[in-house]
């Protein structure tokens, strides 16, 4: 459960500081780090329902860069509650199959 906290928490993250009215310079590393860290696991879900890398990336980039980049809060905010979902998904999953039952 703490491994999908963790990851529903990096696109939130990316979002207010992307979205905050005064953003300084040294936050930019921040946001990035959140989206490339949330990009592999959303390309990998996103693979299994298209089956075509090309496509799963290309929706990765896409919704990362709404969530981040769109000026229309609607579209951004559904945009984070979707990743923040998948992410969390895919954590829960990734550190179920590591743990011994």
């Amino acid at each position: 459960m703490l491994a999908a906290l963790s990851a529903g928490f990096l696109p939130l993250a990316s979002y207010r500081l992307a979205h905050a009215d005064t953003l300084a310079w040294y936050l930019y590393p921040l946001i990035v780090c959140a989206l490339v860290f949330s990009a592999k696991s959303l390309a990998e879900w996103a693979d299994k329902w298209c089956h075509d890398k090309v496509k799963a990336w290309a929706f990765t980039a896409l919704l990362e860069g709404v969530m981040v980049l769109s000026p229309d809060p609607y579209l951004s905010g559904f945009g984070v509650g979707l990743l923040v979902s998948i992410n969390m998904h895919s954590a829960y999953h990734k550190a179920q199959k590591k743990v011994k039952v």
